[in-house]
This record gives structure tokens, C-alpha cells and sequence, in this order.
């Protein structure tokens, strides 16, 4: 488990981060999201030790991770940029790799080569962006660790390739119980992924939610009724969070029991009923409130 408490972090007289407290159980995937320069890339540089907090701190099954070798050899990192150093071909730092990790798997380096049509013998730096990124995740997984930390991992990298990669990760996360932390911009990959989803901005935790949880609680239901005073009386008995109307249909975004809702509706004879698929990215926008182009920003 990793437990972040009170992480504060202040950079060139700049609050980054304030009062951060996430709790990411062991063997779950837990993603991240916000605007650029929200401070989820200070958040995870804490997380692998990089960064001292000016207060709180970070701890791996109850062990600081700052100059915690034990701890950071069960902890790997798969950056938003590159390492400057990785100037030698693939096989050279795998080398490396294998003499720093004890747990490396020269058997599953092999088969992920092989797997992603590596040239083990090219420079790392003449490879593509994307490239790079399958690079990365070949060393990663090799190492087989029990924390895989992620920032925009997936950026340059192929939708076919992105989907072989996802199989990979979450094979490990229920075969190994191994733990993913990702950042990213990918709102439907995060949806399709992840356990819990946490919205920063501004250097705080603006919301943090069990996805499974919300998606029982959170709806989309498209309705149209025989008149308006139908429509006004169902609309005064239904939370209703957000509403989108084209001539007599109505696309409600709703907050409850979504068959307590359906039974209260159908009490009217509805011309037109039906529940619909809710985008993690939807649920985010009216869980929040507010003006929807207001909170839209917080995900580009």
C-alpha cells in the first residue's frame, strides 16, 4: 500500500503541492488526472523519492521512501521525458537494470524484445518518441516490480500497442498483485483501467473517487414525456445534474439508484426512456458542478 499524508512542497516560493493524502491499496490501478501544471509530476517525483516534502510524506507498506533502497527496488518509473543517459543500446541498460534490480527477468526481457520487435543492438536516442516509450515499458516490466509509478506513459505510443501493453499491466496487477499509479490525460483509458481516480488542480486533491462506486451513483438516462407538464413534474422528483435537450428528448445526467429513478419515471408513461453509457470524463464534469467549460479546462 502507499499512503501519501499532509504532502506538501513548496518550489521557488511557489506552493506546488498542499495538504496532499491519497491512500493507493496494493494491487489496485489508481490514475491521476488535471490541467498541465497542476502538480501531478512534483506528486509522483515524491513518490519514487526524488523530491524531500517540506511537510507530510510518502510511505510504501508503512516505510518512507525518501534514500529507502529496499523500498525503491520494489518501485519502478516510467517518465514523461527521457533519460538523458540512455545513450547505449538496449541491451547495455538492460544489463544495467538486471545488476540493479533483484528481481529482473532475463526470461520476460527476452520474450517482451521479441514481443515489441526490438533491435536490442540500436541507440536508444535514435529511436522514435514513440518508440522510446516501448523501450521503457521492456525495462519496466522486466523487472517485474510490485509499484510501477507512470507519468503520461502512453504518449507517442499506438492504439494496437496500447491495448497489448494494457493486457500486460493488468495481468501483472491480478496475477502478481501489482500496483500501477498513473497520470495521464487519457480519460477513456483511465476509465476502462482504474480502481480509483483522483482530480488535482492548483496543487490540491479537488476530488477522489472509487470509480466503481460512482458509476453506481452518477447516470445518463435519455427521456421524453407526452407534454410539458409531464415533463415538469418527473423533472421536480429526479436529481438532476445536468440536462441537454433537442426537441421533445431530454439526456439527463442524474445523481441516485438508477432503478429507483427508472421505476419513478416510467410512473408517467414516458414517450421515450432509456439509460445510457456515462464517459468517466461526464461523470467528472457533473460530479463537480459548476459551468461545464469552466471545469472542462481541468482535463486538457
Amino acid at each position: 500500500m502507499i499512503e501519501i499524508k499532509q504532502l506538501s512542497k513548496n518550489i521557488n516560493n511557489q506552493q506546488i503541492l498542499q495538504d496532499i493524502n491519497l491512500t493507493v491499496p496494493k494491487g489496485s490501478i489508481y490514475g491521476i488526472i488535471g490541467p498541465n501544471g497542476a502538480g501531478k509530476t512534483t506528486l509522483i517525483r515524491h513518490m519514487i523519492g526524488a523530491y524531500i516534502p517540506d511537510n507530510g510524506e510518502v510511505t510504501y507498506e508503512g516505510q518512507m521512501v525518501f534514500e529507502n533502497n529496499d523500498i525503491k527496488q520494489k518501485v519502478v518509473y516510467i517518465p514523461d521525458e527521457f533519460p538523458t543517459t540512455f545513450g547505449s543500446n538496449i541491451q547495455e541498460i538492460a544489463k544495467l537494470y538486471a545488476n540493479i534490480y533483484p528481481t529482473w527477468s532475463q526470461a520476460r526481457y527476452e520474450k517482451l524484445v521479441s514481443l515489441f520487435n526490438q533491435n536490442t543492438f540500436k541507440k536508444f536516442n535514435h529511436y522514435s518518441k514513440g518508440m522510446k516509450k516501448q523501450v521503457l515499458f521492456v525495462l519496466a516490466l522486466s523487472i517485474m516490480p510490485e509499484y510501477l509509478i507512470m507519468d503520461e506513459p502512453f504518449d507517442g505510443i499506438d492504439v494496437i500497442m496500447r491495448k497489448e501493453i494494457w493486457k500486460i499491466l493488468t495481468d501483472d496487477v491480478l496475477e502478481r498483485n501489482m500496483t500501477i499509479f498513473i497520470s495521464s490525460h487519457h480519460l477513456k483509458e483511465l476509465d476502462a483501467t482504474c480502481d480509483t481516480v483522483a482530480l488535482i488542480n492548483e496543487g490540491k486533491v479537488v476530488l477522489e473517487y472509487n470509480l466503481d462506486d460512482l458509476k453506481q451513483k452518477i447516470h445518463k438516462v435519455q427521456v421524453a414525456f407526452h407534454s410539458m407538464e409531464t415533463y415538469t413534474k418527473v423533472r421536480e422528483r429526479i436529481h438532476v445534474l445536468h440536462e441537454d435537450t433537442i426537441g421533445k428528448i431530454n439526456t439527463w445526467i442524474v445523481e441516485g439508484d438508477i432503478d429507483r429513478i427508472i421505476d419513478q419515471i416510467e410512473l408517467y408513461d414516458p414517450l421515450i426512456i432509456e439509460s445510457l453509457t456515462l464517459s468517466l470524463e461526464e461523470i467528472f464534469l457533473f460530479a463537480l458542478g459548476g459551468e461545464e467549460n469552466e471545469i472542462r479546462t481541468l482535463f486538457d
